[in-house]
């Protein structure tokens, strides 16, 4: 049995930052229920939108690389009676998991304040920008502009030049507060089921992004000066370090304990194989720079990185293993609202007659609203 297995989640995250809170509680066991509608998708469906055929919204590479393990239930959020189902399921539900901009779910009365009142076990994990308090509260951000408001971006890039920020196929503060964001509500969840009470958890993901810089933060405000900047692949108290490109076009990284004005040439005169294995034999620290590519074909990261799903598409792994063991694709990411009808007979006991309703009326819409896309 799977550690989560019997912890149930309402899972309102988009693209990296919540959805993929829930997708390692789901790979963890965790009944995942994904809430979309035709009136909003996860912008992770337009965005890897591979053609303007029927059914693209279930097509995209992007939305499945990070949706996999997790029911899809296809809810308007801004229909009174999509509301109604949700303070419904919420009964029914241990963690909820949103990344709205602020008071989104206030607005239509499911924030926690009136999920709590329905279910005080609930531990609600809200995943935000600045945080859920002050004045920056509503602003909107990407991985981009949380690079540099964290702090990051001054300190990624070359000497003299601008700063770097990791783009659209990192987004790098999007990554790291999912995993932060995982194991506290894993340690909210088992707190909730020893007392009965459950939680407000507020993630910024500026705060955390910028909790990883500690030690930067600290020596810029002890003395500016010392504050150390954009230095490239310099490492304060290492003698020389620098990735090298060999004679086969591929880039090494490599770590010296005395400078060796020697070793670029040495490098480009090897194919990046031998020029590891030649380092690490004279007890250098060296190895290849990887690309997603060498990352797939090595079996030690199975399951680890990156996997592929039934269907053949990437998918992303865990970040550790449990029993010696990555991640298990139960079930690939979800068509929009694939699994409507069977979640809303089995928690809440529609029968034929409520569900035709909720479809006629287009609160269960699984086609997108045209303009919304």
């Amino acid at each position: 049995m799977k550690a989560l297995a019997g912890v149930r989640v309402l899972d309102f995250g988009l693209l990296t930052a919540g959805a993929n809170t829930s997708a390692m509680l789901a790979d963890l066991g965790a009944d995942v229920i994904k809430i979309e509608s035709g009136a909003y998708l996860d912008p992770f469906r337009v965005v890897g939108k591979p053609d303007n055929e029927k059914g693209w919204w279930n097509r995209s590479p992007q939305f499945r690389f990070t949706n996999r393990n997790k029911r899809g239930l296809a809810l308007n959020l801004k229909a009174p009676e999509g509301q109604r189902v949700i303070r419904e399921l919420a009964a029914h539900c241990d963690i909820v998991v949103e990344n709205f901009r602020r008071g989104v779910l206030d607005r239509a009365a499911l924030g926690y304040k009136d999920l709590s009142a329905i279910n005080p076990r609930l531990v609600f994990a809200a995943i935000s920008s600045q945080g859920d308090t002050g004045p920056e509260r509503m602003n909107v951000s990407f991985g981009s502009t949380l690079d540099a408001t964290s702090g990051i971006a001054s300190l990624t890039g070359y000497e003299g030049e601008e700063p770097r920020i990791s783009g659209m196929d990192v987004n790098y503060p999007d990554q790291i507060v999912s995993l932060f964001a995982t194991g506290i509500v894993i340690a909210a969840i088992m707190e909730a089921r020893r007392t009965g009470k459950g939680a407000f958890l507020d993630f910024s993901q500026r705060e955390v992004a910028s909790f990883t810089l500690g030690e930067e933060i600290v020596a810029a405000s002890a003395d500016p000066a010392r504050a150390s900047g954009r230095r490239g692949n310099r490492e304060e108290g290492v003698a020389q370090q620098d990735a090298h490109r060999c004679k086969d076009g591929r880039w090494i990284a490599v770590t010296l304990d005395a400078p060796d004005p020697a070793i670029d040439a040495f490098c480009a005169g090897r194919d990046s194989a031998d020029a590891v294995a030649a380092l690490l034999a004279r007890g250098i620290a060296a190895a290849p720079c990887n690309d997603g590519a060498d990352l797939l074909r090595d079996t030690k990261l199975q399951g680890v990185t990156l996997v592929r799903d039934e269907r053949g598409g990437l998918v992303k792994g865990l970040p550790y293993r449990l029993d010696g063991k990555g991640i298990s694709i139960e079930r690939p990411g979800p068509d929009l609202g694939q699994h409507t009808d069977e979640v809303l007979r089995e928690l809440l006991g529609y029968d034929d007659a409520q569900l035709k309703k909720l479809a006629d009326t287009g609160v269960t819409s699984t086609t997108p609203t045209v303009g919304e896309v």
